[in-house]
């Protein structure tokens, strides 16, 4: 292949981490999925942090880039925050989670960008499905090289991070059988899934540079893999993830990826190897993660064997704990494990679900009262001023 202009890399000094939050706007009456996001937006009057998603239902909000998980959540408590202030005059209720319980995708009406426009004419049925939501997590690398061997890397732990954030069962008042049945609707579409084993920042910019002049992309954010190079932002950005309700869980998965791939990035520095699994293991664990959860078992190598996902995840959270300290975000790894003991989302709906005899309307209200609770959001509306 010719090599092709290769595209700056803003490398990061720092590890720095920043969060894309995609989230669920909520009729209260109907618990159902709203329009809403262009009333939204105008209300809001330019704030820089919220934006468009495909669908008028779906509303983004982007922290700024943080040198610490501390400044982090509270970069996002505060956009948060502004976003419900706004949407309850509008009489919008807002949560998280991978899917709705209920909504059907083809009742959603898309956003007006020109930019989803375009990819719904072009994508068709299988984008039109996309009524899900995730969580992308950005840390800052130190060039586009090492941002390539690390993207490799990542890819045999994007396993444990879908098992901890499951929060996706239901689809339209059905019981998928799985943790997470976002990620099988993402991989209908093109470039979605597990990226490729790049050898070199150059072989990524000549993928990039021919599919984009092929059409099949019009820039890097039509590569919708579950972690890939950002060359613009200097990151790498972790996409495997369902957006989940609990501010916690948001805040210790972040701190999870800032030290897992600062750990990588020492490795990298240090010529130090990096080991990685055969693409099809990736394959089978990232299958088991979202059919089974944090209750799932992984494969660890060509032999054949296994760990339980929680024995994987308590043991990378002992070997990361100094990395984390350094980046004053060893409490929140920590805290992982507090998932193990409450559930995931996923769990947590399956419960509420049964205990109701099947009532969805409470179900939805479980997750818009988690959301509402653990963010402070209540007692924001009630006592402290929103700014």
């Amino acid at each position: 292949m010719k090599t092709m202009p290769v595209r700056h890399f803003n490398a990061c000094k720092n590890h720095t981490v920043g969060v894309e939050l995609e989230l669920q706007l909520i009729d209260p009456n109907t618990k159902e999925l709203t329009t809403g996001t262009t009333k939204l937006l105008k209300s809001l009057n330019g704030y820089p942090h919220v934006k468009h998603e495909l669908f008028e239902s779906v509303i983004e909000i982007n922290s700024v880039p943080c040198l610490t998980i501390d400044e982090l959540k509270n970069d996002l408590i505060k956009h948060v925050r502004v976003l419900y202030e706004h949407a309850s005059k509008l009489g919008i209720k807002l949560t998280m989670a991978g899917t709705h319980p209920t909504t059907n995708w083809a009742l959603q009406k898309i956003s007006p960008l020109k930019r989803y426009q375009d990819i719904v004419d072009k994508i068709q049925m299988p984008v039109k499905r996309m009524l899900i939501f995730g969580l992308h997590v950005h840390i800052g690398v130190g060039s586009g090289d090492e941002a390539i061997v690390i993207n490799n890397a990542l890819m045999d732990y994007l396993p444990h991070l879908l098992a901890l954030s499951a929060s996706s069962p239901f689809w339209v008042k059905r019981d998928s059988g799985m943790e997470s049945y976002r990620v099988k609707i993402l991989e209908t579409l093109p470039t979605t899934g597990l990226p490729f084993k790049l050898h070199s920042y150059e072989e990524f910019n000549d993928l990039v540079s021919v599919l984009k002049k092929a059409g099949t992309i019009e820039s890097i954010r039509e590569l919708w893999w579950d972690v890939r190079p950002h060359p613009d932002f200097g990151t790498i950005e972790v996409r495997v993830c369902d957006a989940m309700p609990l501010l916690d869980d948001v805040i210790s998965i972040a701190a999870f990826i800032q030290a897992l791939i600062a750990d990588l990035a020492k490795k990298y520095r240090c010529r130090d190897e990096i080991g990685h699994l055969p693409s099809f293991l990736i394959r089978e664990n990232k299958w088991r993660a979202a059919r089974y959860g944090i209750d799932g078992v992984l494969i660890m190598d060509s032999l054949g064997k296994t760990v339980s996902v929680k024995d994987a995840i308590e043991k990378l959270i002992f070997e990361l704990e100094p990395t984390a300290k350094e980046l004053k975000a060893d409490k929140e790894l920590r805290n992982l494990k507090e998932i193990f003991k409450r559930g995931t989302s996923s769990k947590r709906q399956r419960k509420v679900l049964k205990e109701t005899n099947k009532n969805w309307n409470m179900l939805v209200d479980s997750l818009i009262d988690e959301f509402e609770s653990s963010w402070g959001l209540k007692k924001s509306l009630t006592g402290a001023s929103l700014k």
